[in-house]
């Protein structure tokens, strides 16, 4: 396994949704790990997640989640 940290993952695939095995944590709070499976559409991610078993993963999407000039209100 080849281990990369998440904030690379994340320019490698921006505006994407990502599954990532996260193996280690450093000290400085960076996570390092193996990419699973990333796709554009959240829910296509997740069925290819059921469909390969696939138990542990962190999701995440890379990117903002909220579009620029929206506002959100909890």
């Amino acid at each position: 396994m080849h281990k990369v940290s998440l904030e690379r993952v994340k320019e490698l695939h921006a505006g994407e949704w990502l599954a990532f095995l996260v193996t280690e944590e450093l000290p400085t709070g960076d996570l390092l790990g193996e990419l699973i499976a990333h796709n554009p559409d959240r829910r296509h991610l997740h069925k290819e997640l059921r469909a390969n078993k696939v138990s542990r993963a962190y999701v995440t999407f890379a990117g903002p989640l909220i579009k620029p000039g929206y506002t959100v209100m909890l």
